[in-house]
């Protein structure tokens, strides 16, 4: 039968942290590294949660100007540290990742919102139209005078000056 150990408050404190704080590595990984077991190490989490991850009865009702400020002060921040923000903040990480798509989002300069129009761009869609409609009537006056060509050609210059 093995002894149990005993442990002091600062250890499982220290183990508490790491755990909070493992980055990148599993519960398991950090469990075994300190020679404890997982239950142990689940049991401490349980009872001597740290005061900053208390858990909260209620969900945080989060305003635009603070799911801004989260987004801002996790964009440039490790990932291991993203966790503890998460974690004291209570909040996952799909919520911090759809609040920077909403902020994407908004940024996103849509050609319908700008007015770049000014007194000119009716002026110039005018003189296009205008354009157009004398290229129109051009067009007819060539064909006509090409018609008028093949008639005097075939009728023997019946209007002949």
């Amino acid at each position: 039968m093995t002894a149990r150990r005993i442990f002091s408050q600062e250890f499982k404190d220290a183990i508490i942290t790491k755990i909070v704080n493992r980055g990148s590595k599993s519960v398991v990984q950090v469990c075994a590294e300190e020679g404890i077991s997982l239950s142990t190490a689940y049991g401490w989490l349980s009872r001597d949660t740290l005061p900053s991850m208390k858990n909260k009865t209620s969900a945080k009702k989060w305003s635009p100007k603070e799911k801004l400020k989260a987004v801002t002060e996790t964009q440039s921040i490790s990932e291991g540290e993203i966790g503890i923000y998460l974690r004291r903040e209570g909040l996952h990480s799909q919520q911090l990742n759809d609040w920077r798509s909403q902020v994407l989002m908004s940024l996103e300069v849509s050609p319908k919102t700008i007015d770049t129009k000014d007194g000119r761009d009716a002026q110039i869609k005018d003189l296009e139209r205008e354009i157009l409609r004398k290229d129109k009537a051009l067009a007819e006056a060539a064909a006509l005078l090409i018609l008028q060509k093949k008639v005097d050609l075939i009728w023997g210059g019946g209007g002949q000056k």
